[in-house]
């Protein structure tokens, strides 16, 4: 404890004078040329759970904005209970990556943007294959390193999604992500065409080693040389006939999942067009169409008409009627992508995985509307809920449900924001749990007029014994983590 004391006080002392609230310097960032920058440095105190194991969590978040530039660094420090340092943070030159929260150059809209490493939420295009994904969702246990790009010309443009460049690395290479490109006929109007795909779904298995069996049932989780304890004994002598008794005698265990010669992919194209109707200064209406199919199944759906209704930055409304046939999802690869993406199944006698396609080939023919809006009074209240209600007969239906609601200002004292959210991806009638629900909130309580602590709590499913049903604590994972940032 008293390395970890000393350590957090050394970070902050050493950090004070190297951070400004705002600051102008001379020559190229000088504010009268119109470039300017900022830096801001929070400082995060805590305990979370990795791996079975706790830990204390010392930290700096510092964040640099220059001109467009904002460049979020996150470097941690994971104390044990004897206080000595988490090495698999440092053994590698990946995990020098993982400092690096997120880069991030101007924003979707702009002539030209991108964002590398941790992104919140990014769609391709109107959302037909990619809608809100995600790669933070098991933050800050598991850093994904996305990327988000994308530009636009007054006669075309493109955008390109990365989920997780360090999934590269390892057994079975792989990533998901998606791209689209699209023309412009006229000022108003967008013609374009998408491509997204996942090449190995059981990427979506943590594998530490990459040793091609995952983190849970591997007994080495952090050294490629052995999965079982059986291995680690022939590795080390042991005749297999020494192997063979220790295994009948339940001493030592040799049964493992493994994806090693497993690959699940899944791919997908659409086409869509828009067109602004209004381009107002206050008031904006767009109208579009997509059509989007499976190349693993041949699936489709469509949607048409889809509408975009905006008044300024204040209130948006926006919907679609949409169409599909059996095997086939929209926005397949979603906001709780990464927690349907690969999942394990025990059912008490058996471990097995079972990921996202399987829900894909069951899929079954509906068609319904989607519809949402968003509202910001005066920056002080933030709102957004979209519904989805497609059907088919009777008995067939097909449901999503999301909400945020967030108090950017409180009158409540020492309360300076309060957020909450509600994810669920298959909504139907009194199921409020599943693995496809996500729900938490977020408050922050000021300590000072440079200091505030934000405690965070978010709440997801895992189904383990494959019944559908949400049952215990066991089936339920819930992640309390509270940080203090400070900005000088």
């Amino acid at each position: 404890m008293k390395k970890l004391l000393f350590l957090s006080a050394f970070l902050i002392f050493v950090s004070m004078p190297l951070y400004s609230e705002e600051t102008s310097v001379s020559g190229q960032f000088d504010s009268s040329s119109g470039l300017s920058s900022s830096f801001g440095l929070g400082c995060v105190f805590g305990s979370i759970s990795a791996n079975g194991q706790n830990y204390q969590q010392v930290g700096l978040r510092p964040e640099i904005e220059i001109w467009k530039f904002i460049i979020a660094l996150d470097v941690n420090l994971f104390f044990d209970e004897s206080g000595n340092i988490r090495k698999e943070d440092w053994n590698e030159p990946s995990d020098y990556l993982d400092k690096v929260y997120y880069i991030k150059f101007g924003q979707r809209g702009d002539p030209f943007y991108f964002k590398v490493g941790g992104i919140d939420s990014t769609t391709l295009g109107y959302g037909a294959l990619i809608n809100g994904y995600s790669n933070t969702l098991d933050y800050p246990t598991y850093k994904r390193q996305g990327l988000d790009i994308g530009f636009e010309t007054s006669v075309f443009g493109a955008q390109l999604i990365v989920n997780d460049f360090k999934e590269l690395r390892g057994y079975k290479k792989a990533v998901m992500g998606g791209g689209r490109a699209f023309i412009k006929p006229f000022s108003r109007m967008q013609i374009g065409g998408s491509i997204a795909a996942d090449f190995n779904e059981y990427k979506g298995l943590y594998d530490s080693d990459g040793d091609g069996v995952p983190d849970r049932v591997d007994a080495y989780p952090y050294d490629k040389r052995y999965a079982t304890v059986a291995d680690y004994y022939a590795a080390h002598g042991a005749s297999p006939a020494t192997i063979a008794e220790l295994l009948a005698l339940g001493l030592i265990t040799d049964n493992t999942f493994s994806y090693r010669g497993k690959r699940s992919t899944t791919s997908f194209w659409s086409t869509d067009a828009g067109l602004l109707v209004v381009d107002g200064s206050f008031v904006k209406f767009d109208m579009y169409a997509q059509f989007a199919q499976s190349f693993n199944t041949g699936g489709w759906g469509f949607t048409a008409p889809g509408f975009k209704f905006r008044l300024g930055n204040f209130f948006e409304l926006y919907g679609d009627y949409r169409y599909r046939t059996d095997e086939f999802i929209f926005g397949y690869y979603n906001d709780t992508y990464d927690l349907e993406r690969a999942r394990f199944i025990d059912n008490g006698t058996e471990l097995t995985v079972t990921t996202k396609k399987e829900q894909l080939l069951k899929a079954k023919p509906l068609r319904g509307y989607f519809s949402g809006a968003k509202l910001n009074l005066f920056n002080f209240l933030t709102a957004k809920g979209e519904y989805s209600n497609m059907s088919w007969g009777a008995h067939q239906k097909d449901r999503s449900l999301r909400g945020e609601l967030e108090f950017t200002k409180t009158f409540i004292p020492f309360v300076s924001k309060l957020s909450g959210f509600y994810v669920n991806s298959d909504f139907r009638k009194g199921r409020w749990k599943s693995e496809s629900v996500m729900w938490g909130g977020v408050m922050g309580i000021s300590l000072a007029s440079n200091a505030v602590m934000k405690i965070a709590y978010i709440v997801t499913y895992d189904d383990r014994n494959g019944d559908g049903k949400i049952k215990g604590k066991d089936e339920t994972n819930a992640r309390i983590t509270a940080s203090t940032e400070t900005r000088f």
